[in-house]
């Protein structure tokens, strides 16, 4: 469903979300979450991300994210091999687009925008369909 990975002065930290036909499996740093809905599994992915980038939006400490969705990935602060491509029709997605509206740099605000990613493609609150 999505994979947020983020890294501040040589540490890294991860969060994706899957689908299991129960809810949303959450696999973190601090080991996994159960969640019934998109919209909670965000929150836990945000949350976690969120708290491992705060020191670094004051400043002097480097740090990037990537979200990752089905039709690609996008790339903030100082991320390594930022990946994506410039292709005309990438540039159409979704993805292209709500990661072009951050203007901010920093941490807390690309962790907000990939949220933003992250609904466009997971259909937000939305619950899980249950596997027959």
């Amino acid at each position: 469903m999505f994979s947020l990975a983020a890294q501040k002065a040589g540490f890294q930290a991860h969060a994706n979300g899957e689908a299991d036909g129960l809810g949303v499996v959450v696999n973190t740093n601090a080991g996994p979450t159960r969640v019934r809905t998109v919209d909670a599994a965000m929150r836990v992915a945000r949350d976690h991300i969120g708290q491992f980038l705060a020191p670094a939006s004051h400043g002097g400490v480097p740090w990037g994210l990537l979200v990752t969705v089905a039709e690609g990935s996008a790339a903030y602060g100082e991320w390594p091999l930022s990946g994506g491509t410039g292709a005309p029709s990438f540039q159409q997605t979704a993805l292209a687009r709500i990661r072009r509206r951050w203007h901010d740099h920093g941490p807390l605000s690309a962790l907000e925008n990939a949220m933003e990613i992250i609904r466009a493609y997971n259909g937000g609150s939305m619950r899980v369909r249950r596997a027959a």
